[in-house]
């Protein structure tokens, strides 16, 4: 029976290859799970659940097999198997919304790289990007399998103050780019959501992260193949100029994916002004150590503010730029409302002659 099974699974295998790439990558990743199950059931399982176990991989293959045996797959149900999630998705148990969305949206890529130095692996598993992002999950593992919470590491790392212990390359050009990092919960806490702000990037590149590793003193490097996941991404934009206490501010651009919410923000000053100069004009209300900290909240419609994902920012010449990242609203909204503020201890201070009105076209 064993015999017939991996016959049928290796028949149903060939046949995949004529699918679409996500199609065949999200029936790939579960046919990977269903066999790391068998070996886990193999060791600590009864003969009973085995041979269950048997029946569900026979049951996967035969349905598999009408599937795919006709020869077509009608666009119904290519949708539905796009839209399965990655099996043990890091996404969907300790993501943001917009991560989970997209996940189960079949939005995200299983990448499956990794490099191995002197027994331990750095790994990054899933990853979206959208346009707006660059979400991934790393993951580092020891040979003897005492594997140090990525959180501990991370922050040893910190403590012995190492340089550029983790750089971003797109097509071999290194990324000057803000990331943030999410913990894990406590059953995958060797892992992390790593989460980049890229300026401009094309819809396919080559991303390279290289991590240097404090305990084996080596260099990781992690090559991916990456390809933008949407397409009819909405941007908004606006040609106002607000003006209040020597600061003009501009939106950029605004644009909305499944997965994230992007906001770029510039601030100028007079004509001819650099940044320190601009910086100088502004009043201390509006600075913290005398850097402008002035932040953002989206606003829909129905007064619900968006939570916060990460932001990253930069001057030169006579232009501070800002992007700031925002899960998506529940519902697609009607009208988007951009409030600038600062904040006074406990309390948000919004400066209503700086807020943005902008209509979401239907």
């Amino acid at each position: 029976m064993n015999n017939d099974l991996n016959h049928e699974l290796e028949q149903m295998k060939e046949e995949v290859q004529e699918l679409p790439e996500m199609i065949r990558s999200r029936l790939d990743n579960t046919y990977q799970s269903l066999e790391k199950g068998s070996l886990l059931n193999h060791k600590k399982r009864p003969v009973r659940k085995k041979r269950r176990l048997a029946g569900i991989l026979a049951a996967v293959a035969a349905s598999g097999l009408l599937i795919i045996g006709s020869g077509f797959i009608s666009p119904v149900m290519a949708e539905t198997l796009k839209n399965i999630p990655i099996v043990g998705s890091l996404f969907l148990k300790v993501g943001d919304e917009g991560l989970k969305t997209a996940s189960k949206q079949g939005l995200t890529t299983d990448a499956n790289q990794s490099v191995t130095h002197d027994g331990t692996t750095l790994s990054i598993s899933e990853l979206l990007y959208d346009g707006s992002r660059i979400s991934m999950v790393l993951t580092r593992e020891t040979s003897d399998g005492k594997n140090e919470a990525f959180g501990d590491w991370w922050d040893h790392i910190n403590e012995k103050k190492e340089s550029s212990y983790i750089r971003f390359f797109a097509d071999d050009k290194e990324l000057n780019v803000g990331y943030s990092m999410s913990y894990s919960a406590e059953d995958t806490k060797n892992s992390t959501i790593v989460t980049l702000v890229p300026d401009s990037l094309p819809d396919e590149f080559k991303l390279s992260v290289v991590i240097w590793d404090i305990e084996t003193q080596q260099q990781f490097k992690i090559n991916i193949p990456v390809k933008k996941s949407t397409l009819n991404n909405v941007i908004l934009t606006s040609e106002e100029l607000k003006s209040h206490d020597n600061i003009n501010i501009s939106i950029k651009k605004f644009e909305m994916t499944p997965a994230t919410m992007r906001l770029e923000v510039t601030i100028t000053g007079k004509p001819g002004q650099d940044i320190q100069e601009i910086a100088e004009d502004i009043p201390d209300q509006y600075k913290v150590m005398g850097s402008i900290n002035i932040d953002y909240d989206v606003m829909n419609e129905q007064g619900e503010l968006a939570p916060s994902i990460g932001a990253s920012g930069h001057g030169s010449g006579g232009i501070f730029q800002y992007s700031l990242m925002f899960e998506p609203f529940s519902t697609p909204p009607q009208t988007i409302t951009i409030k600038p503020y600062v904040q006074k201890e406990e309390q948000k201070v919004y400066i209503p002659e700086l807020e943005f009105h902008l209509p979401v076209p239907k």
